[in-house]
């Protein structure tokens, strides 16, 4: 905390954590996208192997490879999901909230999506896909309507606090 003009002012730490952590996602996307083919598919294959032995179940051939693919489709989605609530999270602690906040966490976390298909197109054995895009951009979309709603629910709560509070002093 900082005096300035006789008023107490408090440092941004929490918007300054929470974008470093954005970045540090974002970092963690890009080490996954800029794996090579062999080791994306091998990294994906070990987890579902992982998942069937700890679930009991015992999948083969076809419906292994089927297992795989819907984890991988769940691994982006998941991905972008958790980017969105960083994004989200990190605007609201610069006061941008509820609408231009779901706005602009969108397009910052499109965009970063976009960018990260087109940074699979020069890794060997990878490709940038229109339909990787649109999961990403689901798992956003998701983000950001559990975000806001979380966001509406703890608003609601203090404001029926900050109402409760007042009736007591009356």
């Amino acid at each position: 905390m900082y005096i300035e003009n006789n008023e107490v002012k408090k440092y941004p730490v929490a918007a300054v954590i929470s974008w470093i952590l954005t970045v540090l996602w974002m970092a963690v996307i890009f080490l996954f996208s800029h794996q090579d083919s062999d080791s994306s598919s091998g990294l994906s294959g070990q987890l579902a192997a992982v998942l069937v032995r700890l679930t009991g179940g015992q999948l083969d051939g076809p419906e292994l490879l089927r297992f795989e693919g819907m984890l991988r489709v769940f691994a982006h989605g998941f991905i972008f999901f958790v980017l969105g609530l960083l994004v989200s999270y990190a605007f609201e602690t610069i006061n941008i909230k509820e609408l231009p906040n779901a706005a602009l966490t969108f397009i910052v976390s499109a965009l970063y999506a976009a960018s990260d298909e087109l940074h699979q197109i020069f890794v060997p054995g990878r490709a940038g896909e229109l339909k990787d895009f649109l999961i990403d951009c689901a798992g956003i979309v998701l983000a950001i309507i559990v975000y806001q709603v979380i966001r509406t629910f703890i608003d609601l709560h203090s404001e029926l606090e900050v109402g409760a509070q007042d009736e007591l002093r009356l």
